[in-house]
Order: structure tokens, then sequence, then C-alpha cells
């Protein structure tokens, strides 16, 4: 083991005086460029913190060979180095997010597939008339004969889910089954046109991180969607059965979330109610699907959307951004604020704000929309998940990060 002197240690001079010369000419040179990179690496006047790289320090060759000649050079060099890097960033994670975007051929229900030149998304399957925006079914696919109900495994306010059976292929479905007769014609005209809108904007998504749809029928007073099969079952489940996840399941799971909001809030799409409930596993637990539609709106423009929805109270309230349930305007930024509440869920397999705890859906609003701080974060939780869960938290929604920069935090580079 070679011997380390201490603070104190005197060397004594030795014969070899061109090779101790040699040596503190490199020593000389390593101080000199120690001091040349401190000095390159003074902080900027910028108090806004980023994901980016400290280029200077980190890549000295990209930051240039030496200090400029005044502090407006300094600058203007680290400025550009900055954009630089910035853009090699986009540019990278643009390659990766296009090329995770391949998945399997999706399974083919003979009696759910219509023309490609038919404006259709619903088959109707043994009714007298067609409804607007329906087709009549060319080939019976009927309940208990053509598809088989199994087990429930969902129960929503208006729906149930349950998995499901296609007799011809075998092939294993979840259906989610409204029953859209009301008390009245306008409540049910409500109902059936949420509906279609849902199954409209589902049947235009492709990506690995949403929910695919097989089709669409509607039969007697139910209408059916059938979406992918999931076996694993959604994340809520998986915390009932096992607990809280370890840190680098939730990262996994994180990243694809965020890939899937990415992808949505690009056509302008806001979920309005991401949970645990409504992110599904497969049966290999490692791909996420987004799933549930049914609170999903279109947004007008292509902008970040920071307020674009007023007063439309829809999702689930412990998820619910505060400017939601406050009745401001909201846009895409109450997605990212959910996203913070799953990482909560998923890391102590509860909701934010003890929502359990509170029987009173009053009073859970009350605490959310007056608060003036972020629901608790576990202190297990890594400096970097940490940071993440705050961004998605931030209470001014044009403070939070939108999807696609999040992508760019250093926990999530080792998906890349």
């Amino acid at each position: 083991m070679a011997h380390i002197p201490s603070e104190d240690a005197v060397f004594s001079p030795v014969e070899e005086d061109d090779e101790r010369s040699g040596r503190l000419e490199v020593c000389a040179d390593l101080n000199s460029s120690m001091e040349d990179l401190l000095e390159a690496s003074v902080a900027l006047d910028d108090s806004t913190v980023t994901f980016k790289s400290e280029v200077a320090v980190l890549y000295p060759e990209r930051a240039g060979s030496g200090v400029g000649d005044t502090y407006t050079d300094d600058v203007a060099q680290n400025q550009k180095c900055k954009e630089k890097m910035e853009a090699e960033e986009e540019e990278a994670l643009a390659i990766v997010m296009a090329m995770s975007e391949s998945q399997d051929a999706l399974p083919t229900i003979p009696q759910l597939q219509v023309d490609k030149d038919e404006d259709v998304i619903i088959i109707q399957v043994d009714t007298p008339e067609t409804l607007p925006g329906h087709t009549k079914a060319k080939q019976p696919y009927r309940e208990g004969a053509e598809w088989l109900k199994g087990q429930q495994i969902g129960l929503g306010a208006f729906s149930s889910c349950y998995q499901a059976q296609d007799v011809g292929t075998g092939t294993l479905m979840a259906v989610k089954q409204v029953t859209y007769v009301r008390n009245t014609s306008s409540e049910q005209e409500e109902v059936v046109e949420a509906l279609r809108e849902e199954i409209r904007m589902m049947s235009h998504l492709n990506h690995p991180n949403i929910i695919r749809m097989l089709g669409a029928t509607c039969e007697k007073n139910n209408y059916n969607l059938f979406v992918e099969w999931m076996a694993g079952g959604s994340v809520s489940h998986l915390l009932n059965k096992y607990g809280a996840f370890k840190e680098a399941v939730i990262i996994n799971y994180t990243d694809q979330l965020l890939r899937g909001l990415a992808y949505l809030h690009e056509n302008q799409i806001i979920h309005r109610d991401i949970k645990g409930a409504n992110l599904l596993i497969d049966s290999t637990g490692q791909r996420l699907r987004i799933a549930d539609f049914g609170a999903a709106a279109r947004l007008a423009s292509k902008g970040t959307g920071a307020g674009e929805f007023q007063g439309q109270l829809l999702g689930t309230i412990a998820f619910m951004a505060p400017e939601v349930l406050r009745g401001q305007q909201y846009g895409r930024s109450c997605d990212v604020w959910s996203v913070g509440c799953a990482i909560i869920e998923m890391s102590c397999a509860k909701p934010p704000w003890n929502a359990e705890k509170h029987s009173n859906h009053l009073a859970l609003i009350f605490k959310i929309a007056s608060a003036t701080t972020a629901p608790t974060i576990p202190a297990h939780l890594s400096p970097g998940l940490r940071d993440v869960t705050l961004r998605c938290l931030e209470l001014q929604p044009l403070d939070r990060p939108p999807s696609r920069e999040l992508l760019k935090h250093p926990i999530f580079r080792l998906n890349w």
C-alpha cells in the first residue's frame, strides 16, 4: 500500500534534480489549469435553477480554451455553450422518444373493424335504428355470444370495467361498460356525447404509454368500449397488494407517465384524471400505459395552455391541482401537478393530502384549494426524485415545467 504523507511531512531533496524538476513543472501546469478552470466556472448573475449541465465545469473543452478578456465576453460565451447544450439535449430526447415509440401490433377483432374510408366510431348491435356517428354491425358481436364478460376489475360513478374474452380469437380484453339510459333525454344525450368524444379521442391515439382501443359497440342499453388487456392491473392495485414501490420502480413508471403525457399534450389533449388507478401495467411489470379518457378534453391551442378551461371540476379530488378546485382557469399544467401526486402515491401507497382520512369531500376540497404549500413529500425520497416532485407541485401553474421538459431531468437520463 502506498504511504500517504501527513500535512507536516518534510520532503528531503533527492539526487535526481532533473526528475524532480520535471515533476514540479507538471504540478505547476496542473495548478495553472485548475486556476483557469475555477476562473472559467465563476457563476453568472442568473438565479434561475435549470436541469442543464454546468458546461464550463463539466465540459471545459466546449466552453473554450481560455477566459475572455472581459466579463461580457464570458457571459456571451457561456450563454452560447448553454444554448448549444440545450439544443443537443433536445435533439437527444427527440431521438430517444422516437425510438421508444415502437410497440407490438394490436390484436385484431374482425367484428370490431370498420372500413378506413368510413367516419365511424361505434358499431351498433341489434338496434332498430342507426344513431348519428354509429354504423350497423356487418357481423354480430354480442355479449354472451361473440364475446364473454369476466370478473369486474373496476367500478366508476357511471361505468363498470370487466375482463373479457373474444370467443373467435381467444384475445383477452378489458371492456368499459356504460349504461346510457338516464332519467331525462337531456341527461342521456350528455352521457352519449361524452362517450362518443372519449371513443373518438382514443381512436386517434397511438403511443406506447397510452392504452389502445380495440373497438366500441352499442348494444341494447350499453356502450361497450374494448381496450387491450393489461395483465398487471393498475398501479393502485399493485400498491394495495405489494405496498409502496422502490425508487427505481417509481422513476421508471414516472418516466413513462411523462412520455405519455408529453404525447397527449403535444396533441392538444389534457387527461384531467391522472392517478394510480388510471395507470395500467403489463404482465412484465415494466410497461405503463395511461388509461381512462372519460375526463379528458381537447385544448383549443398548441401553446402551453396554463388556462384554457375554467369551472369544470373533473377528476379525483386528492390528485387535482389547486387552481382546478378554486374554479380558476387551467390547462396542461394540471396534469403535471397530478404527476407529483402520483409520485407521492407510489412512494407511500397512499394518496396525497392524507385523503383516505377525509370522509368529507368538501373539507378536502377546501384544504387543497386554500393550501399555501405542496402536499407532504415522503422524507425517504432521494434529492433527485424529490426535486422532480416539487417541480410538479409548484403552486403556480406557470411555474410547473412541461412534461417534455421534466423528461430532461438527470434522474431520467438512465432511460435514454
